[in-house]
C-alpha cells in the first residue's frame, strides 16, 4: 500500500455546490532503474457519506458529500445505443452536457445495462455529477454457484479498482430490483430453496467494496430497506422505487407518499415527432399503427397512457398530432406531480431519480432525451423541478400550502403575490405575504382560505421574484413561466406555481387566442386570452431545431419568446403550426 500525503487540496464539489478541482497523478513502477508500469490518472479530493439512520419517520437515505446533506437531483441512465461500440467521448460529453443543462447533480448507472467506459466518468467528474453505480445485476435471479461465482467476484474487483480514482462516483448498488422480486414477484416458490443471488448482494459485493474501496457507500439494492425486517420497497425505509403510480393509477397519486428516496418513478411519452418518422418512414402515424406499437414495449404500454390520460385529458380520435402532444404534456405533468410533492418534503425525502434520462432507440418510452437525442418536453419540465429555487403549491391537510424550495447556498426571501383568478382571466381575490426560506432549506406558507379556487372556473396563481404587476422583461421560467397581471404586457421576471383545483377535462378553457411574432433568434408568443401549456415542437420547424424551453402557461396579455437554434427558414406560419397549448373540451 502506497500512501500520499496532500497538503490541503481543494475539495471536489458536486455541480451547483462548489468547484470541481482535479489533480493529475502518476506513480511508477521501478526494478531498480527499469521502469516496469506507469499508471496516470485524475482525481479529485472529497468525503462521502450516506446518511441512514433511523428517526422518527423509519429509515433516512442522504447522501453527504464534505459534510453537506444533500437533496439529490437524480435520473436514471440507460445505455446510450443498443450497440455500445458507437457510443463516443464526445456522445457521452453531449448527453451528460444535457443532464446538467436540467439540473441534474446525480446519474444512476441502472443495474440492467453496463459499466460505462472510462470517458462518461471523466465527464462526470468534470460536470460535477455524482455517479451512482450499479454492479449489473437487474430484475431476475441469479445463480451463485461456480464457476459463475468467481466470475462474479473478479469482475467486481476489477471494475472497483477501475472506477474508484473517479471523484464522481459516490455509491455502490449491489443490484435493480431483486430483492424486492425474491418478496413480491413470486421466486420463492419457484426456486424452492435454489441461489438466487442474496449471497451476491449481501456477502460478495459488500466484502470487495470494504476491502477494495472502503471511502464509498455500499446499499445491497434498489428498492432496499436496510434490512429483512421491512418490505425491501416499504417507502418509509431506504430507497423506494414507486411504478404502482405508472402501472394502475393517476400521477395525482404521487402526492399520498413521502418515500425517503425515490430511486426510480417514471411515465411514458413518445419521442419528437421527426424522430418517429425518421424510424417509421412511410408510415401513416396513429397511436396503434405497426409502427408505433412495434416501438412500444412497455406492458400494455399504450393501455396505460391512455388510461393515464383520460384521467386529466379526452383521448383525441383521429388525431395523432393533438394525441402527440397530450402525452408528451402528460409526461411533464405527471414527473412534476411527483418532483413537486417530493422536494417540498425535503429533509424527510432526499431524492429522487427519474426513469429515465435518455434513450438507445427512438421508442415510446420514460425518456426525458428521445432515442435521436432530442429533447422531449419533460427535459425542459426537469430543468424547472430541478432548478435551485422551486415554488409549489401543495395540499396539506385539506388545506393549500405554497412551499418554497431553496436548494441555493443563499437565503430567498421577498414577496410573494397570490392571486386567485378565473379562466377568462378576472382577478378575484389578490394578496401578498414575506418569504423567508433559509439555504438548503424548504420554506411553506399557508394560502389565505379566501383565495382558494372555488370550482372549476378559478385557479390559483403564485408568483415570486418580480411584481407581477410590472410588465418588465424577463424569463418566462417555472410551470408556467412567470406571470403578469392580465393585460400589462410582457412576462415578468421571477418563479410561478399554479393550482387548478380541477382535472384540465372540467375547466371551461376560453378558445385559446395568442398572437405570434418572430423575433431575432426565436418566436414571441402573445396571449389574447388564457393559454395553459403553450409548447412549441421545435423539430416540426426543422429537423434539427431546438427550443430553450418547454411547456409555458400565459394569463391574458403575457408574452413570452421562445429561443430557438437550428432554424434556417424561420417564417411565421410555420412557427404558429408548431405550437401547441391545451384547448376547451370538445
Amino acid at each position: 500500500i502506497v500512501r500520499l500525503r496532500v497538503p490541503d487540496p481543494e475539495l471536489w464539489w458536486p455541480r451547483g455546490y462548489g468547484e470541481q478541482p482535479l489533480y493529475d497523478v502518476e506513480l511508477t513502477l521501478l526494478h531498480g532503474e527499469d521502469t516496469l508500469d506507469v499508471w496516470r490518472r485524475r482525481v479529485g479530493f472529497r468525503t462521502v457519506e450516506l446518511d441512514r439512520r433511523p428517526d422518527a419517520h423509519g429509515t433516512g437515505f442522504t447522501l453527504v458529500v464534505n459534510g453537506e446533506r444533500l437533496f439529490a437531483r437524480g435520473v436514471n441512465w440507460i445505455p446510450d445505443d443498443v450497440f455500445p461500440s458507437r457510443i463516443t467521448r464526445e456522445r457521452y460529453r453531449e448527453r451528460l452536457e444535457q443532464a446538467a443543462g436540467a439540473g441534474v447533480d446525480l446519474v444512476r448507472i441502472w443495474g440492467g445495462g453496463i459499466y460505462e467506459s472510462e470517458d462518461f466518468y471523466d465527464a462526470c467528474d468534470e460536470l460535477g455529477l455524482l455517479v451512482w453505480q450499479d454492479f449489473p445485476f437487474a430484475c431476475a435471479a441469479y445463480p451463485e454457484e461456480q464457476p459463475l461465482r468467481g466470475e462474479v467476484e473478479a469482475e467486481a474487483r476489477e471494475n472497483v479498482v477501475r472506477l474508484m480514482p473517479h471523484p464522481s462516483l459516490v455509491l455502490w448498488n449491489g443490484n435493480n430490483e431483486n430483492l424486492w422480486g425474491f418478496r413480491d414477484w413470486e421466486w420463492e416458490p419457484r426456486l424452492a430453496g435454489d441461489s438466487w443471488g442474496e449471497g451476491y448482494y449481501l456477502g460478495v459485493l459488500p466484502r470487495v467494496v470494504a476491502e477494495l474501496d472502503p471511502t464509498r457507500p455500499y446499499t445491497a439494492g434498489s428498492p432496499w430497506s436496510g434490512s429483512w425486517e421491512h418490505h425491501p420497497n416499504d417507502p418509509a425505509h431506504g430507497t423506494h422505487h414507486s411504478w404502482e403510480v405508472w402501472n394502475r393509477e393517476d400521477y395525482a397519486d404521487y402526492r399520498l407518499s413521502v418515500p425517503r428516496f425515490v430511486a426510480e418513478f417514471g411515465w411514458q411519452a413518445p419521442p419528437a415527432y421527426t424522430t418517429l418518422h425518421r424510424a417509421l418512414p412511410g408510415e401513416e402515424l396513429a397511436p396503434d399503427s405497426p409502427g408505433m406499437l412495434h416501438h412500444q414495449k412497455a406492458d400494455d404500454g399504450n393501455g396505460k397512457l391512455e388510461r393515464g390520460l383520460e384521467r386529466h385529458f379526452a383521448v383525441p380520435d383521429g388525431d395523432f398530432d393533438r394525441w402527440h402532444y397530450l402525452m408528451q404534456l402528460n409526461q411533464a405533468r405527471a414527473v412534476a406531480a411527483g418532483i413537486e410533492h417530493w422536494r417540498s418534503h425535503w429533509p424527510l425525502c432526499a431524492g429522487t431519480i427519474v426513469w429515465q434520462l435518455n434513450d438507445c432507440w427512438p421508442v415510446t418510452s420514460w425518456a426525458a432525451i428521445d432515442g435521436d437525442g432530442r429533447e422531449k418536453p419533460l427535459y425542459h419540465e426537469l430543468r424547472r423541478l430541478y432548478a435551485d429555487r422551486l415554488l409549489t403549491i401543495q395540499e396539506r391537510d385539506g388545506r393549500l400550502v405554497l412551499a418554497a424550495v431553496n436548494q441555493a447556498a443563499g437565503d430567498w426571501t421577498g414577496a410573494l403575490t397570490l392571486r386567485r383568478m378565473s379562466v377568462e382571466g378576472e382577478v378575484l381575490g389578490r394578496t401578498e405575504v414575506e418569504l423567508a426560506a433559509g439555504a438548503r432549506s424548504v420554506a411553506r406558507v399557508d394560502v389565505p382560505r379566501e383565495l382558494t379556487p372555488l370550482g372549476p372556473k378559478e385557479f390559483l396563481v403564485a408568483d415570486a421574484g418580480a411584481d407581477p404587476d410590472a410588465g418588465a422583461d424577463g424569463d418566462a421560467g417555472a410551470e408556467a413561466g412567470t406571470g403578469a397581471e392580465a393585460g400589462t404586457g410582457a412576462v415578468a421576471e421571477g418563479l410561478r406555481a399554479l393550482h387548478f383545483p380541477v382535472p384540465d377535462r372540467e375547466v371551461p378553457y376560453p378558445a385559446p387566442r395568442f398572437g405570434v411574432a418572430l423575433t431575432p433568434g426565436g418566436i414571441t408568443v402573445t396571449a389574447r386570452t388564457l393559454v395553459r401549456d403553450l409548447l412549441l415542437q421545435a423539430d416540426r420547424l426543422e429537423p434539427g431545431a431546438r427550443a430553450d424551453r418547454g411547456r409555458v402557461t400565459l394569463l391574458p396579455g403575457e408574452e413570452v419568446t421562445i429561443g430557438v437554434r437550428g432554424w434556417k427558414t424561420p417564417d411565421a406560419e410555420t412557427a404558429r403550426s408548431a405550437l401547441y397549448c391545451v384547448e376547451p373540451t370538445r
